[in-house]
């Protein structure tokens, strides 16, 4: 489900408490500018159970950010998250560094353009990725248990996605579990961890 655009600041809260004000439109801002210049960011998401993420934001809407994530030197993978869980973008010198490094070992020219992946809400972002990709990381990170869900999307309705959920030991559950669309927080997928977990993953009932 699609939350409303707030141009206002608004106070989230920092490790100890402390109201912190966000100005939502500077960081909208900033993130299109990053897309229109095609650089790296670090986004910080204060409060959140991955508050730093570093990468190239590809995609902006009212709502949602698209980014190529990068981890150290790799890129490896997307990530959906919500706009309104940003609570900083910087992009200095740190991120130009990065930029030079990537570009002299030409890992930058060996990426390709993700597939289309819808923006106007939660369900249109998940019926993308399930579309596409299958696989996916869905998580709840506000929620009282920090959902974190790994498997194979099955379904998605205006209320939730059904997915087929991956154990740790490679199991394909059989059985769908429902992640509730108000709950997410954070879409990842075509990670090399995410990729690697569906193609070698057993059914249940062939384990």
């Amino acid at each position: 489900m699609a939350h409303e655009h707030d141009d206002h600041s608004d106070d989230e809260y920092d490790d100890e408490g402390e109201a912190v004000e966000v100005d939502h439109a500077a960081i909208a801002e900033a993130l299109h500018g990053a897309v229109e210049r095609g650089e790296k960011v670090q986004i910080t998401r204060a409060g959140m159970a991955h508050e730093v993420w570093n990468g190239f934001p590809l995609v902006v809407s009212d709502d949602y950010v698209l980014v190529r994530t990068l981890h150290e030197f790799a890129l490896d993978g997307y990530a959906v998250m919500r706009l309104r869980d940003v609570t900083d973008v910087s992009s200095g010198e740190p991120e130009r560094f990065f930029e030079r490094v990537l570009r002299a070992e030409g890992l930058l020219d060996r990426v390709t353009a993700p597939r289309p992946v819808l923006l106007r809400s939660w369900r249109s972002v998940v019926e993308s990725v399930r579309a596409h990709y299958r696989f996916a990381i869905l998580e709840c990170e506000a929620s009282d248990e920090n959902d974190f869900v790994l498997g194979e999307v099955a379904s998605v309705d205006d209320e939730a996605a059904s997915v087929h959920y991956i154990q740790v030991n490679g199991t394909r559950e059989a059985e769908l579990t429902r992640v509730t669309l108000d709950e997410l927080t954070l879409v990842r997928f075509d990670e090399q961890y995410v990729n690697l977990f569906g193609r070698y993953a057993v059914a249940e009932d062939k384990h």
